[in-house]
């Protein structure tokens, strides 16, 4: 996207609605951009924020609202007129009462574009009713910007991902790339009904096809779909399901999940040993992610290990170790 361009965000305003959509505090003002924000500027962030459309029909989570409105407001006190809208949206707030295991809306800018948003329904906790698949793990992230980076390898493409959660990954690959098919996929039920309300949200004038074996976004020349699929239940993986490329994020980290993962594999690679595998992986432990590795070598594959070093389209936590591995039959 061009810098030029009208959506790129540019500006203290832009800037202070990039951070409050995406759910983040890490934003600091100068002296230059306090004095922007004046009574008609603060009007502008107000219409922009907290009356955007897609606030009101998404909401973010309430204390990360309380957050954000407070540190506004500490820089602005000194030195400008509090806009009566809000304070009026922080009492508004406070009186609401939060529920930490609540569900809420993040809104991701894709290239500090505006125009390009992926929205996703999802928790904050680690652990919801036994899975951990309802929040974005930073994995997610990192494999998507790699993705945004490499759409070429997509195009036209049925790509199979597996243990998706709420979908970000999938869904900014389908959104943003052009492969012919994404299917989704995870085990926990409470995740898939997640899964399809955010495909829901951010292919909104996709038609929505329900089979016994899975739910179907159309359009005229791409499908998003979901379905169930237990890696100790391989044999129960659906026989027209043959993909082009396989990619997974953070599913690298329990160690009795391994070997399954790696049978799952190891089935597809019988079915089409052309299938390109990305994973990506935020390296907890060490151990296991060597244990997943050496169990990959007993399936004769070719093992590519990549460090992604910058954020291209999207921001993630450079801090992290992170692994994002591609995998070839021999």
């Amino acid at each position: 996207m061009a810098e030029n361009e009208k959506s790129v965000i540019t500006g203290v305003i832009p800037k202070l609605v990039h951070c409050f959509l995406s759910g983040s505090l890490k934003f600091t003002l100068t002296p230059a951009e306090i004095n922007e924000l004046s009574w008609i500027g603060q009007e502008k962030l107000i219409k922009s924020t907290i009356h955007n459309p897609i606030f009101k029909k998404y909401p973010l989570r309430q204390d990360f609202c309380r957050l954000f409105i407070k540190k506004i407001i500490q820089y602005l006190e000194p030195y400008q007129e509090i806009h009566d809208d809000i304070f009026e949206f922080l009492c508004t707030q406070m009186k609401s009462k939060f529920d930490k295991d609540n569900l809420f809306y993040r809104h991701t800018i894709v290239n500090n574009d505006i125009s390009n948003i992926i929205t996703i329904k999802e928790t904050n906790n680690m652990v919801v009713n036994g899975t951990t698949g309802m929040k974005t793990w930073e994995a997610a992230i990192i494999l998507s910007d790699w993705i945004l980076g490499n759409k070429e390898l997509f195009h036209n493409k049925k790509v199979l991902e597996l243990g998706s959660g709420v979908g970000f990954t999938g869904i900014t690959l389908g959104k943003f790339c052009t492969p012919k098919s994404v299917m989704m996929t995870d085990c926990h039920i409470d995740v898939l009904k997640v899964l399809i309300e955010n495909i829901a949200i951010n292919f909104p004038k996709f038609e929505k096809k329900e089979t016994s074996q899975c739910t179907c976004f159309r359009s005229e020349d791409k499908e998003i779909g979901v379905m169930m699929l237990d890696w100790n239940c391989i044999k129960d993986i659906n026989d027209g399901q043959n993909p082009d490329i396989i990619i997974g994020a953070d599913i690298v980290y329990d160690p009795s999940i391994l070997q399954p993962l790696c049978n799952v594999l190891e089935t597809f690679f019988k079915r089409n040993p052309n299938v390109q595998i990305y994973i990506a992986s935020i390296i907890r432990n060490e151990e296991t992610f060597s244990s997943f590795l050496n169990i990959l070598g007993r399936i004769n594959v070719a093992v590519e290990k990549h460090v992604p070093t910058e954020c291209m389209y999207l921001k993630w936590d450079q801090e992290m170790p992170r692994c994002l591995l591609k995998i070839n039959r021999n």
